[in-house]
């Protein structure tokens, strides 16, 4: 038999040393590959969830202007959950939910949160439901979200009156919503 630094070398496989010497390096590369892999998936969940705000606010300003109702996005801090509805006096609480796919409820990722909205009167909720309003007009309400994540990501979403787009800042941003 021939020996080797290792230890003694065969042909019918490896040593004990040299298994354990490989698992060493592999999950010494998976300590320091994981969290940013995690750090990602916050990332991309986060983008989406801003994503899925700009759309749905550019489709209820042209829903509002199309069907000639008053809608509203309802942003539940407890639960974070984005839902919609539009204003009808016969519907019960006086919103009807409206029945398109477009607008179904969209729960929040676990890693992404909602901290707090500030409403167009100025107040800032933390808890319950903080509602903004499109008008058949094109008018939207001005609001402003700040979303965070797990990795203490944090931005401001602002929904802008008139174009209804929204203006996305990076970090917690105080703004006016007047």
């Amino acid at each position: 038999m021939r020996t080797s630094k290792a230890g003694v070398c065969s042909d019918t496989g490896f040593t004990l040393i040299e298994l354990a010497m490989v698992m060493l390096v592999i999950a010494i590369i998976m300590a320091v590959a994981m969290p940013r892999v995690g750090g990602m998936l916050d990332r991309q969940q986060m983008q989406r969830t801003i994503n899925v705000l700009r759309g749905t606010v550019r489709y209820l300003q042209a829903r509002a202007a199309l069907t000639k109702r008053v809608y509203r996005l309802m942003v539940d801090l407890d639960r974070h959950v984005l839902s919609i509805c539009y204003l009808d006096v016969g519907a019960p609480e006086g919103c009807r939910p409206e029945p398109t796919r477009e607008l179904r409820d969209y729960v929040l990722p676990e890693a992404v949160h909602i901290l707090d909205v500030v409403t167009p009167q100025g107040e800032k909720i933390r808890a319950g439901i903080a509602n903004t309003h499109f008008h058949p007009s094109g008018f939207a309400e001005t609001s402003i979200i700040h979303l965070g994540s797990d990795n203490q990501q944090r931005f401001t979403l602002m929904i802008e009156p008139l174009s209804g787009r929204i203006k996305v800042y990076d970090g917690y941003v105080e703004l006016e919503t007047s």
